[in-house]
């Protein structure tokens, strides 16, 4: 995968000049040089320089590299920032003794350097058992994904105003239930060999997960780190001595701390919660294990900010991240003003300045922190997929050019570097476009599909920076006008309401033989609703039922309600349907599907 840079600074000099030494060494595999012509890297844009290193003859590409991330592994990796040189030796040897020349010139542009990343990114298939099969699907042109969020359960013992996912559930009546062990296996088998990260975030608390155990055995086993998004109420001493095991993240939902909790966190707890918390973060190893809390700021909450901050003082939390509350569908919760965001990040910028940054505090992904605090993490699963994660270095949500954590090429990176996935091993592009399957991640086959698909390529198309034309996935735009309105402009979404061939941007799902019914809501009487986002064409698709095919269609909405068994009618984004006995199709245990009218099953 490439995609057309920015223009890059002039170079001044492409004659190749003498790196002369003696070189300091840092840490690791790390050294430096200062006799190296200004005009480097920096913070507004890292990817300022055209700084491209020799050793003796060989031509090194892999710059602008974070320096813990050469530091770690080294490789020929380096960084011109500012009028420095950070940089490693192409063995890990002393480049004081080596006998090596080291030279440098202007001539490494983004497009190159680019072209250069994705041959190094593309040999992460190689870790995979199938390597060489995704490598002849297209892997040598797009990367595997760095981060895959498994949605292992739709359960929470919580029900708090500020989550979408619950009050969806609530509202519509989706069944409850936990992602089935062998779908988890098979993706697991699928993507874990590559990822580098597995973020378990489902739309309930991963925690509540039977099979935890099995999963988290899984991620370590494959030597990913594993990130965790828990609501800080189901700290057992047995999950405790769980996570106490695993490398990586665990993110704690606490908007607030003590009695305030218990009002914003409606069935939680704190003199019950604390115990687990105060354990967790006295024990674990912070070498192996961040931990971090993940408020969302209401106008409730939003004047809780230093008595969360404090309480993370107290018990060495590694990173706060505070974010801005989305408007949810049937809560009363209500978003700040813009200026009491503002007032309250000056707050905490004072807060880290008079305690010299104890750790991270950001704000949307901002740093609100005077210096960079230091990263305690030193002990990882697997050095080279974690060291992946830090060369990338980027958000997983929209952002404007030159922000710190933003990808140069890309408005948003998630569909070149992550992967949603579903209680029914389905893939999705992000968290927030759950609605729309793009195909299934349960097969070397099936992920190959997908990821290397047409659906795919025009979705990370339509988000390189400069882009004009309509976004084929319509959850894009509210999100890059939310995130980066400087880059969402006046583009539009296409419009799936109308003919399906009328816009040569849309996604394109007529391929396929079968349409499955995932998410299914009770209507009224025996009528059920399952929406299709993107629309459907109606007249090519018969509804069935495990192997039986349902009917009549073309039914009125109230004879399904009222007459039932196998009626139903497909509209242009939904389908109302009833079961072939009246019983709940959320609940029946049956498989329900869209099929093509030409496709014959023998009905039973």
């Amino acid at each position: 995968m490439f995609f057309s840079s920015s223009k890059s600074a002039t170079p001044r000099n492409n004659v190749r000049q003498a790196l002369n030494g003696p070189f300091q060494h840092a840490e690791g595999q790390l050294w430096t040089a200062r006799n190296v012509p200004a005009g480097g890297d920096n913070e507004r844009n890292p990817f300022a320089s055209l700084f491209c290193l020799y050793e003796d003859d060989l031509r090194l590409t892999a710059a602008h590299h974070a320096h813990d991330s050469i530091r770690l592994v080294g490789g020929g990796k380096y960084s011109h920032w500012h009028r420095r040189l950070f940089f490693s030796t192409s063995d890990g040897s002393d480049p004081n003794t080596n006998g090596r020349s080291y030279s440098f010139d202007f001539s490494l542009d983004l497009d190159t350097w680019e072209r250069e990343r994705v041959v190094r990114s593309a040999n992460r298939w190689r870790l995979h058992p199938d390597g060489a099969v995704f490598l002849a699907r297209g892997g040598d042109r797009t990367p595997p994904p760095l981060y895959a969020n498994l949605g292992l359960t739709n359960k929470c013992n919580l029900r708090c105003e500020i989550c979408g996912s619950q009050k969806h559930l609530d509202n519509t009546g989706v069944r409850r239930r936990h992602m089935d062990f062998g779908i988890f296996e098979a993706v697991a088998n699928t993507l874990f060999p590559v990822l580098s990260q597995v973020e378990l975030n489902s739309q309930g608390d991963p925690l509540l997960y039977p099979h935890v155990e099995n999963v988290l055995g899984a991620i370590e086993k494959h030597r990913c780190e594993v990130k965790i998004q828990h609501n800080g109420t189901l700290l057992s001493d047995r999950i405790i001595d769980l996570l106490l095991q695993q490398h990586g993240t665990l993110m704690l939902s606490l908007d607030a701390v003590g009695r305030k909790f218990d009002d914003v966190r409606q069935g939680g707890i704190w003199s019950k919660a604390e115990a687990g918390l105060t354990r967790l973060l006295r024990e674990r190893d912070p070498r192996r294990l961040s931990i971090g809390v993940y408020p969302t700021w209401t106008t409730r909450t939003i004047g809780e900010a230093i008595n969360i901050a404090n309480w993370c003082l107290e018990n060495q939390v590694d990173v706060i991240g505070f974010h801005r509350y989305s408007s949810v569908q049937g809560s009363w919760e209500q978003a700040p003003a813009e200026n009491s965001y503002r007032q309250t990040c000056d707050e905490l910028r004072r807060w880290c300045a008079q305690r010299r940054d104890p750790f991270r505090i950001l704000f949307e992904g901002e740093s609100l922190n005077v210096n960079a605090p230091i990263n305690r993490r030193t002990l990882y699963a697997d050095l080279e997929k974690a060291v992946a994660i830090l060369d990338s270095g980027h958000f997983m949500f929209p952002m404007e050019r030159n922000r710190s954590g933003s990808d140069t090429f890309m408005t948003c990176a998630a569909p070149a570097e992550y992967v949603e996935i579903s209680l029914d091993g389905q893939v999705s592009a992000c968290c927030r476009s759950q609605d729309v399957s793009l195909g299934y991640a349960t097969s070397v086959g099936d992920f190959s599909d997908v990821w290397f698909g047409k659906n795919y390529t025009n979705i990370r198309r339509s988000l390189r920076r400069g882009e004009t034309k309509p976004y084929p996935l319509p959850n894009c735009l509210n999100c890059v006008k939310s995130y980066a309105p400087h880059e969402a402009g006046e583009r539009r979404a296409v419009d799936y309401s109308k003919s399906i061939a009328e816009d040569a941007d849309m996604l394109q799902f007529e391929d396929a033989d079968s349409l499955p019914i995932e998410v299914i809501q009770k209507e009224d009487g025996f009528c059920h609703i399952a929406m299709f986002p993107l629309g459907i064409s109606a007249d090519a698709f018969e509804l069935w039922e495990d192997n039986r095919r349902l009917g009549p269609p073309g039914c009125l909405h109230d004879e399904i309600r009222k007459q039932g068994k196998g009626r139903y009618h497909i509209g242009a984004s939904s389908v109302y349907f009833s079961t072939s006995d009246g019983t709940d199709a959320r609940r029946n245990g049956r498989t329900y599907s869209l099929r093509r009218n030409a496709q014959t099953v023998t009905i039973t």
